[in-house]
């Protein structure tokens, strides 16, 4: 059964925790990527298998941003990436599973792309009662690097899935461990300062640029070393309510006691 793409700005997509720090997703392509996240994003509440999806051959290279001369050229490479894409699932016990990203993808020239995921990974991305991110699908397809994708996914894990409203602050933790892991730099860009250059900070800027939030983040350190960051999320409009005076809150606080009263 084939089903219509959604690419509504609401949709998400669900994943299993376990699928966020998953082994084999570092070394996927930005394109391979979001096309992974498309496919994951069209999963259904209720669906109890994976079902095959279709895309104009317009819509695909406008969503992967692909001159439209290369697009079977770059079609093939993408859809093969994934065919042979698999991610690990391990444990600290040295236990591990190793699942297939897709079981089909099927081109026709100038007509549509078809795509199915593996559905040997329903249980970390169908039904999921607990444990589990979903963050908007529309804030990784603007993303141009896997890195920002990676750290975004983690931290909304940690965010809840929520961004900050005005006058919210979210505070979390990650280790540098944790991030090496997702981006796949745990033997590259040993030097913190090159990490930070060329992963973290990098990823910030685009992720501030097209999630509607703006983080920063103070090191944590272990005696001399850093371990990992602290992380700060506001929104960009964010409103410090310590510096609105007394009657403004005393509003605010009436009107929010009234919405509640109304549900």
């Amino acid at each position: 059964m084939t089903r219509e793409l959604d690419e509504r700005g609401s949709v998400r997509a669900i994943t299993s925790n376990l699928f966020i720090t998953a082994g084999g997703l570092s070394g996927t392509s930005l394109k391979a990527r979001k096309l992974l996240y498309i496919a994951i994003a069209q999963c259904r509440k209720g669906d109890k298998q994976f079902y095959e999806y279709e895309i104009s051959v317009q819509e695909f290279a406008r969503l992967m941003d692909i001159d439209p001369s290369n697009l079977y050229q770059e079609a093939d490479k993408i859809t093969d990436e994934l065919m042979r894409g698999y991610i690990t699932i391990s444990d600290r016990s040295g236990d591990f599973e190793k699942y297939s990203l897709f079981s089909k993808c099927e081109y026709k020239a100038g007509s549509m792309l078809k795509f199915k995921l593996n559905n040997d990974m329903t249980d970390l991305l169908l039904a999921l009662k607990g444990n589990f991110t979903q963050p908007l699908l529309s804030d990784f397809l603007h993303m141009n690097s896997p890195y920002s994708m990676a750290i975004w996914h983690l931290m909304q894990r940690e965010m809840k899935s929520r961004k900050p409203g005005l006058t919210d602050e979210i505070e979390f933790d990650l280790s540098l461990c944790e991030l090496r892991e997702v981006t796949g730099t745990e033997n590259k860009l040993k030097q913190l300062c090159e990490f930070k250059r060329r992963v973290l900070d990098k990823a910030l800027r685009e992720i501030n640029d097209n999630c509607g939030v703006e983080i920063t983040y103070e090191n944590i350190k272990s005696g001399r070393s850093v371990t990992g960051f602290h992380f700060r999320a506001i929104s960009p409009y964010h409103v410090d309510i310590s510096t609105l005076p007394p009657e403004v809150l005393e509003k605010a606080e009436q009107i929010k006691h009234r919405i509640s009263g109304n549900r």
